[in-house]
């Protein structure tokens, strides 16, 4: 009989062993890419963030923070998700699908906008696209088909803005978009 798969908060692993399957799978370079960029200095949002252990091996996490869109006439906080990552032993066993669902489940709670870097095709089957992200500044390149968004209000989230860490002094929405 097959262990299951178990589902937990991320901060019940050694942050160790993240690190280790996330350079398995993406490589040290991975601290240069864009949506490493975004998470340096923003929080992590630990309601939304989940490790898949199986006897008592990482098989899977995914994490999320928070950062901000800033717009001329609007600041918004919106979740980043990611990363979320699988064992390449364990791809197709839907280990990734149920950590989207946990974290996504936990971050409508809060209403959050949330944003990813990643391949649509994937990521649409949770409602996120790339309709308002067009002009958003990150701070590294990105493809902008793979800046993806999923929120209820896109309209308000639309035009140039820049996307980071919370700045100082910038902890609350402002209201004028």
């Amino acid at each position: 009989m097959d262990t299951p798969v178990d589902f937990l908060s991320h901060d019940s692993v050694d942050p160790q062993a993240v690190t280790g399957l996330l350079d398995l799978c993406f490589g040290p370079a991975r601290m240069k890419r864009t949506a490493s960029l975004l998470r340096a200095g923003a929080p992590r949002i630990e309601a939304a963030s989940f490790v898949a252990t199986q006897s008592d091996a990482l098989v899977g996490s995914v994490e999320c923070w928070e950062v901000e869109w800033r717009h001329p006439q609007a600041t918004r906080r919106i979740a980043l998700l990611g990363p979320l990552v699988s064992h390449p032993d364990r791809r197709g066993e839907k280990i990734g699908a149920r950590l989207m669902d946990l974290a996504l489940a936990e971050l409508d709670k809060s209403r959050l906008p949330v944003m990813l870097i990643g391949d649509q095709p994937y990521y649409g089957r949770w409602g996120f696209s790339a309709q308002h992200t067009g002009e958003w500044i990150l701070p590294g390149p990105v493809d902008r088909d793979r800046l993806l968004l999923r929120t209820r209000i896109g309209h308000r989230l639309r035009g140039p803005a820049t996307v980071g860490a919370q700045g100082p002094n910038t902890g609350r929405e402002s209201a004028a978009a």
